[in-house]
């Protein structure tokens, strides 16, 4: 099931009396306790938000599947959604409140991760989904991650093997329309209970008994990206009304998209503010511009929001080799449809190795056509068992950018950017190990302004001006806050 054949599905038909009106002011009112924290403090403030009144489990009136009928049903077609396999199943005027045959209640966090209590974790909707059960069977109580040895794979859910930090484990990977909406559960399920006690081989993989982070860096690094590639749609909004009109809570990180980043990512310095920040409300124009991939902005020299991709090369079809290990990437790599070029490359359990003990590597692209505006690449990155040298990031025609690094074979990848500008005409990326040994994954080159800063740069411009949710603005921020002008980061008073 695709999203474009979903759109219909707006729950706001609910009556008025029973659902909140989604527009930016009643957000900010709802989450005004959150104004000038950071970090730990916003984590735990979101959490004192989320407490629901949870539904009995089960089916029936008053029960999980009567949830999942205001929650999770297309009006028009009366579709379940099922976000787990493409089989496609439905409710009928004989089973509103019932299970649908063929279909479980699906826990997203399992219950053995706190230890099988049957608390309001058990039955908090925004921790359940209606779900195929043979899906539902495979994906067992494994964490959510990247998957990269596939041993089920039925073209829309994998389960096999993954890393988390310096570990290979059994992983569960969602499809990808689906993967911003699951990284957002696990931010909610992750704040919301974070008074639990995790406990379980799957849950310890990657929870945290803490207050913060609570989820291990792989899992929130990991799931940051996903939820980056992957915006809020409108079901995501409409389940969210829904939701909120069964349990009386919200799931604010798709309320605030970028909330997520000032609990674990870019901003966790920054005091998040809900009334300047980026909202999914219906009379939030803002969000209509926001691309937090290809680029965007609300003025400058990308008015519409509208940046491209042109390349992404995620290296999912590499199944041999690891990254942990010294000795798990020996396989060299013959390339592929986007880099055909390829020296001293090696398999690495998706991902790839450059260079070798004796030499450097590198690899070419295929011939990429750029409109003369900014060319940025993106791509993650990670040493040997010392950082041998760093990356030079080409473009034919345009120079090279070097990328330092300090992550090494046991650690995360980093991530980082390099930008190009006036790039025109049919070119080439190259990138290259400037000695010996590093690991590459998720490497993409979009045309027009990054949104997520990651990254900053110096510009000769004046007065080019960013949000931390990388939005151009055209002209001296109104608001009190951290900004991006002229490539460096300045706090402003007002």
């Amino acid at each position: 099931m695709t999203r474009n054949l979903l759109l219909s599905f707006i729950l706001l038909t609910l009556s008025a009396s029973s659902a909140l009106s989604t527009d930016r002011k009643t957000l900010i009112d709802y989450a005004k306790s959150l104004k000038g924290l950071k970090k730990e403090q916003l984590k735990t403030a979101v959490h004192k938000l989320s407490q629901p009144v949870t539904l009995d489990y089960g089916s029936g009136k008053g029960k999980t599947w009567d949830g999942f009928y205001s929650a999770d049903r297309d009006k028009q077609t009366n579709e379940c959604i099922n976000r787990y396999s493409e089989k496609k199943f439905y409710f009928t005027t004989e089973n509103t409140f019932s299970a649908i045959t063929g279909m479980n209640i699906e826990h997203s966090f399992p219950k053995s991760w706190w230890g099988k209590t049957e608390n309001d974790a058990y039955k908090d909707l925004f921790n359940l989904y209606p779900s195929d059960s043979e899906a539902n069977s495979a994906k067992a109580n494994y964490p959510m991650g990247k998957v990269f040895n596939a041993n089920i794979h039925d073209g829309y859910e994998k389960v096999g093997t993954g890393y988390a930090g310096n570990q290979t484990i059994r992983l569960c990977e969602p499809n990808d329309e689906w993967k911003g909406d699951f990284s957002r559960s696990y931010f909610y399920m992750a704040t919301t209970y974070q008074n639990l006690t995790w406990q379980g081989t799957e849950g310890l993989q990657q929870l945290e008994n803490n207050t913060w982070p609570t989820l291990q860096q792989w899992a929130y690094t990991l799931y940051l990206e996903w939820g980056m590639n992957d915006k809020v749609s409108d079901i995501e909004k409409a389940r969210n009304d829904a939701v909120y009109a069964i349990q009386h809570n919200r799931n604010l990180y798709i309320d605030f998209p970028t909330l997520a980043e000032y609990v674990w990512g870019d901003s966790t310095e920054v005091a998040f503010n809900p009334e300047t920040a980026l909202t999914t409300a219906d009379d939030d124009t803002r969000y209509a511009d926001y691309n937090p991939v290809s680029g965007g902005g609300t003025g400058g020299d990308n008015p519409s929001g509208e940046g491209k991709s042109l390349l992404t090369e995620p290296f999912d079809d590499i199944t041999s080799g690891d990254n942990i290990s010294t000795g798990g990437s020996s396989t060299a790599w013959q390339g592929n449809d986007n880099f055909p070029v390829v020296s001293a490359a090696y398999q690495a359990g998706g991902a790839l190795r450059l260079g070798s003990s004796k030499k450097s590597g590198e690899i070419t692209s295929c011939p990429i056509a750029a409109d003369g505006g900014t060319l940025t690449v993106s791509l993650d990155v990670k040493g040997w068992t010392t950082v041998e040298g760093s990356l030079v990031v080409s473009v034919s025609g345009c120079g090279s950018k070097e990328i330092s690094y300090s992550a090494k074979i046991n650690e995360p990848f980093e991530h980082h950017t390099v930008s190009f500008d006036n790039v025109s005409g049919s070119v080439t990326l190259t990138i290259a190990t400037s000695a010996k040994r590093a690991f590459i994954d998720n490497v993409s080159i979009t045309t027009g302004a990054t949104t997520h800063i990651s990254h900053i740069t110096s510009s000769d411009a004046e007065n080019v001006i960013y949000n931390l949710s990388g939005q151009r603005l055209n002209t001296l921020p109104a608001s009190s806050g951290l900004y991006i002008i002229n490539g460096k980061k300045k706090l402003i008073k007002k």
